[in-house]
């Protein structure tokens, strides 16, 4: 059966073949990275540094500022626990994701500000969040992206505004990377967490936390364990990556990572597809389409409900007739709160590079036969 694949916020697909291929060259060549000086664990080391060189090049930082990790979650709690301060606040926006939610509510109880940000106004969202920007704030964490409606928030201003303040800084890239482009010093962030397998055309398993060489930022680890230098130390290297890289690496998905990398192709094409997709659902009677009046950017994603009709139906129904999309809460649950959708949460249909303007009519005339009534 042939199908329309729109959930690509929940991970790309298909990934290329060219992708397929390095994790399969890894998977029969390469050792284990820093465990041997023979040709097998070289070649694991090399693999490893070629993805640290991509990933830098890529969004603005140097290699070993590059930290491997298993995922954006797995950066993400690394970033929030290895920089919470014993006293302090952190803040954050209502539209962030759990990986970025529940670290938030573990290191800071009863310590957490959480800002809603006005959804048809870039500046009233950063004039919010800079008055906020405080001495009692030890840590902003925002989303590049929202995973649910794909508002890009102004985290520009608010990374430059916090720098000037000392309060380190962290930005969940999830839906962003690899659909927009990111360098992390002109953010002047100091820290991005990503993910393979999403707009970068990766594979699952494996992300990277990456550290903008100019913050100057010390980070605790919170996994520690092997790392296949400085063996006799009872604590980890102080040196980075190495300090907050322990265990064995995900060499095939490394791999992967560099070669989605090197086939990146940034174009206007997602947004296009998004604009098109809200632009028509919009005038479908009976169905609502969440945050378009936004004026700061979007990620390739929309949200919208069909009438009363649950999200998760909806989706099932979709899926029924070919078209893959996500509903319910996107483990977004604040930011459906704010968008009013905190019941039954919204269907969120997601762009990658794959799509096309058919794919958009397809799903239009699906959704318009599910208004009409066709259950």
């Amino acid at each position: 059966m042939s199908f329309v694949y729109l959930d690509h916020a929940a991970t790309s697909f298909p990934k290329s073949a060219a992708v397929f291929e390095a994790a399969k060259e890894a998977f029969f060549t390469c050792g284990n990275s820093g465990r041997g000086g023979h040709p097998l664990a070289m070649k694991a080391a090399e693999t490893v540094y070629a993805c640290r060189e991509a990933l830098a090049e890529l969004f603005g930082s140097t290699p070993e500022n590059v930290i491997i990790t298993s995922g954006a979650t797995a950066a993400l709690n690394m970033a929030i626990k290895g920089l919470a301060p014993k006293k302090g606040e952190a803040l954050c926006s209502a539209l962030e994701h759990n990986s970025v939610l529940r670290p938030l509510y573990s290191a800071f109880p009863k310590r957490l500000q959480i800002v809603t940000p006005c959804f048809n106004s870039r500046e009233q969202t950063a004039m919010t969040v800079l008055k906020l920007l405080k001495k009692n704030v030890g840590l902003m964490v925002l989303c590049h992206a929202s995973n649910l409606c794909g508002i890009c928030l102004p985290v520009k201003e608010l990374c430059t505004e916090a720098r000037r303040k000392g309060i380190p800084t962290v930005l969940d890239c999830a839906q962003s990377a690899g659909h927009i482009p990111i360098n992390i010093a002109d953010l002047e962030a100091d820290i991005i967490c990503i993910p393979a397998h999403k707009g970068l055309g990766g594979a699952m398993g494996v992300g990277a936390l990456i550290v903008n060489p100019e913050s100057g930022i010390k980070i605790k680890p919170i996994i520690e364990g092997g790392t296949g230098v400085a063996a006799r130390e009872k604590e980890m290297p102080p040196m980075l990556p190495e300090r907050l890289e322990a265990g064995t690496a995900n060499i095939t998905g490394i791999a992967a990572l560099t070669a989605a990398v090197k086939g990146l192709d940034f174009n206007r094409k997602e947004e296009e597809l998004r604009q098109q997709a809200v632009r028509r659902l919009k005038a479908v009677k009976g169905v609502k389409v969440y945050a378009t009046g936004w004026d700061g950017g979007y990620a390739p994603v929309v949200a919208f409900n069909v009438k009363d009709v649950p999200s998760d139906k909806v989706a099932a129904m979709l899926a029924e007739r070919g078209i893959y999309v996500r509903g319910g809460l996107h483990c977004a649950p604040l930011a459906h709160e704010a968008l009013g959708t905190g019941k039954y949460g919204a269907v969120r249909a997601s762009f990658g590079k794959g799509n096309s303007e058919e794919d958009v009519d397809t799903l239009l005339t699906a959704v318009e036969e599910i208004a009409n009534g066709g259950f």
